[in-house]
């Protein structure tokens, strides 16, 4: 008896081990790229779409742009999260928790790179780079959860490192549009992918 339950825990652990966290939702995603659209609309609405209009950024502004780019991402992030434990309930996928954990602590080394840099250059009102060190960390962090989750993240994980990588070398100017491009149109056509094929 104790010998079946050891290989019966043996086997659960391998399944869940080797099972990847396809219950993401499509409307979600896709409504992520939309708030970055709407986000990235007013940063250029507030003149803030060069490296040269984003040096030396404090005062007001600087706290409107951290608001507005913060908002944006508390909720893109809220709403996958609402998204992913709605498929996982219809999905029938129990171990769905359990993966979002290791998606979870997979992208967080990277994130709380982003977030440090993200304040350190606040402080010092040097946001010239700070769209290509997102695009960089934000790649790695989905490279790092695509291991544990559908092919296509860990693609638009690689388009968008590449993108950032592409933004922080000075004088190309494409910071801006390489940063809507992978969080706006990157999630939105993610979102309609992953819709189409797993659920919505």
């Amino acid at each position: 008896m104790q010998q079946t339950q050891t290989d019966l825990q043996t086997i659960r652990l391998s399944i869940e081990a080797n099972t990847r966290l396809t219950s993401l939702s499509g409307a979600a995603l896709v409504v992520s790229g939309l708030i970055s659209f709407l986000a990235a609309g007013l940063t250029a609405n507030a003149g803030y779409i060069t490296a040269a209009s984003r040096a030396g950024l404090a005062g007001p502004e600087l706290g409107t742009m951290v608001l507005l780019w913060g908002s944006a991402f508390a909720l893109a992030v809220t709403m996958n999260l609402m998204g992913m434990l709605y498929r996982a309930r219809i999905d029938g996928q129990p171990l769905a928790a359990r993966l979002g954990k290791r998606v979870l602590f997979a992208m967080l080394p990277a994130l709380a790179v982003g977030g440090a840099l993200t304040l350190a250059l606040a402080l010092q009102g040097q946001l010239q780079s700070i769209f290509g060190i997102w695009m960089l960390c934000y790649g790695a962090a989905l490279i790092s959860a695509g291991a544990f989750s559908l092919a296509s993240v860990r693609m638009l994980g690689i388009f968008t490192l590449v993108a950032g990588v592409a933004s922080v070398f000075p004088g190309l100017g494409v910071d801006f549009l390489l940063f809507t491009g992978a969080f706006g149109a990157g999630h939105f056509l993610l979102g309609v992918w992953v819709g189409v094929r797993h659920g919505w």
